[in-house]
């Protein structure tokens, strides 16, 4: 399958279709019973498929993490032969929080705000839906596209290196696809801030890949740029940042148990989440 569209327009055609998608208030919202959007603005980059940093993924994070390539053969047919890694490109895309959702969640000291909560479940429903959606519209447009976090073979792992890890990193995708840098809790500090949720497909096309920012992986990060903020750190109620590293378990055991609890008893709804070193620090909503 070729696509009919490539590079410029095929970018703009994304874009297009993503700022289309999350206006319609049935796609995007905090639950049935709520008109409140779950995502503000939003913002995309690229890279190659062929990018050296996916085989340092394997490296990093371990071999089962897929490079993209290997994440796209698996929605081909046994008889068809995958694409050479070069004729396919990463979209990565991060959608921010309202502005609304921000300041709740800022006033939070120990569990997320009830609009924090639901954009974790309603906000992250939309973003399936948005991923599968647009896989449908390219292929309409002769453009094949895969979804490698919704793939049935997606699954978390544990990373000799790393801790708890998944075989498709929403998050280093984006880093590689030029959409940030690394915080010290580990969270991506984009253009719209650290306050988003990130997504991807791996598209059979070309568009020419984002620029990463200058610095390295972590340049947007005052505490590694200077040593002037440690504001997450102090956010975390599970104190699983430090300069030191961080404490995925205990940061795990705050979201999908202690969290889940509170959520469930006071706000009547199954979800999850924290984002307490994501919101009230100076990378929430921009680059510091």
């Amino acid at each position: 399958m070729v696509s009919q569209l490539q590079d410029d327009a095929l970018r703009a055609y994304i874009e297009d279709f993503i700022r289309g998608f999350l206006a319609q208030q049935e796609n995007n919202n905090l639950g049935p019973d709520s008109s409140e959007p779950a995502w503000d603005r939003f913002v995309i980059a690229f890279s190659r498929a062929d990018d050296p940093l996916y085989h340092f993924l394997k490296e990093h994070i371990g071999e089962e993490h897929w490079t993209p390539a290997e994440a796209f053969a698996l929605c081909l047919p046994d008889d068809e032969t995958p694409p050479r890694p070069e004729e396919l490109t990463v979209v990565s895309w991060a959608l921010a929080q309202t502005e609304k959702t921000k300041a709740a969640n800022r006033q939070q000291t120990r569990y997320p705000a009830e609009a924090w909560a639901r954009a974790r479940s309603y906000g992250q429903r939309c973003q399936r839906r948005l991923q599968r959606a647009l896989v449908e519209a390219l292929a309409s447009a002769g453009c094949q596209a895969v979804a490698p976090s919704l793939l049935k073979e997606h699954r978390e792992t544990e990373s000799p290196s790393v801790g708890r890890a998944s075989n498709w990193s929403e998050r280093h995708v984006a880093y590689i696809s030029g959409l940030g840098t690394f915080g010290l809790c580990g969270g991506l500090i984009t253009e719209l801030g650290q306050a988003v949720r990130l997504g991807s497909l791996v598209i059979r096309a070309h568009v020419t890949a984002t620029p990463r920012p200058p610095g390295g992986p972590f340049a947007y990060c005052l505490f590694y740029r200077d040593g002037s903020c440690s504001a997450c750190a102090d956010r975390c109620p599970a104190g699983s940042v430090s300069p030191a590293g961080r404490d995925k378990e205990a940061c795990a055991r705050q979201v999908q148990i202690e969290a889940v609890e509170f959520i469930r008893r006071e706000y009547n709804l199954d979800s999850s989440g924290c984002g307490l070193c994501q919101t009230a620090v100076p990378c929430e909503s921009c680059i510091p």
